[in-house]
């Protein structure tokens, strides 16, 4: 038996293999039962990438673990941002500015209320009183533009410690790890984001081409019986996708499978089959859709 981890890089490869060599869409005869070939894969794969720049300081996960959506899979060193982050935690607590501006409002206020009332029997100037005015006029400036200051360093901690989670690296749903592109100390930035790979395999997505002839024997929703030939079983699946229009050179229609993974037992990179009907396949007014047996992307 093979580890998880290399089960996972080996069906790896044979995705790559697929990839980059020719699809055929078949139809074959099994137990009795018209068949089309076709490959399982993951039902997602993601490649996990940063946001940011920075150096990675740790793994958290190692190829071949399941992880949950949300768990931390790398590290990047923040211990320069966490500096920054307290440089701004402290700007934003400190009130010694807003404090002295509005004692010093207060103080104008009430010299003003002191000029207005010696104004009101003739012991104060109108200089005088147009002075007062302006100094708490601008007292009150004062006090706004700490204020302001005050709400900017407020919202520049905010941002901060908004981007202190760009430094952790999550999974992006339930899923294995199949390999990690970057090791510990290296630079991860713009056109080298790419940290690892994460496929879903508790779900398969199983893809055929289904020949023109058989398209109205499908619909989306529909409960089909899938072939995993390498495994021997045979497992229900449920169509998610079928394309809208074939594809000009094979004639082909692309169906998308999804198949339940939970127990882990089906792999993905494997010859799998669906079952299209009993008996002899339907005919067709084209000659060579009635000799269909493979066609090649």
């Amino acid at each position: 038996m093979f580890s998880t981890s290399l089960r996972i890089k080996l069906a790896g490869v044979i995705l790559l293999s697929l990839v980059a060599a020719p699809v055929f869409a078949q139809t074959a005869t099994y137990n009795d039962a018209y068949t089309i070939q076709g490959f399982s894969q993951p039902n997602r794969v993601s490649q996990v990438a940063s946001a940011t720049s920075g150096i990675i300081l740790s793994f958290n996960a190692s190829e071949g673990d399941r992880v949950r959506q949300g768990d931390c899979l790398v590290q990047l060193d923040h211990r320069i941002h966490d500096e920054k982050l307290e440089l701004a935690r402290v700007a934003k607590d400190s009130l010694g500015d807003l404090q002295s501006a509005e004692a010093e409002l207060t103080a104008k206020n009430a010299r003003l209320d002191r000029l207005i009332e010696l104004s009101s029997r003739n012991h104060a100037t109108a200089v005088e009183l147009m002075q007062a005015q302006e100094d708490s006029a601008i007292a009150r400036a004062n006090v706004q533009r700490a204020k302001d200051r005050l709400a900017q360093a407020t919202a520049d901690h905010a941002r901060l410690l908004a981007e202190s989670n760009q430094f952790w690296i999550n999974a992006p749903f339930d899923g294995v790890v199949v390999e990690f592109a970057k090791e510990v100390g290296e630079y991860v930035g713009p056109g080298e984001a790419v940290i690892c790979t994460v496929a879903e395999l508790d779900t398969l997505c199983v893809e055929f081409l289904l020949p023109r002839h058989y398209r109205d024997s499908f619909n989306v929703g529909d409960d089909v019986d899938v072939v995993f030939t390498v495994a021997n079983e045979t497992v229900r699946g449920t169509i998610q996708f079928i394309s809208p229009f074939p594809n000009g050179e094979t004639n082909t229609f692309k169906v998308k499978t999804r198949v339940d993974n939970s127990s882990g037992l089906l792999n993905a990179g494997e010859r799998c089959q669906l079952r299209v009907n009993s008996g002899s396949p339907p005919k067709s007014d084209s000659p060579s859709n009635l000799q269909l047996s493979q066609h090649r992307l």
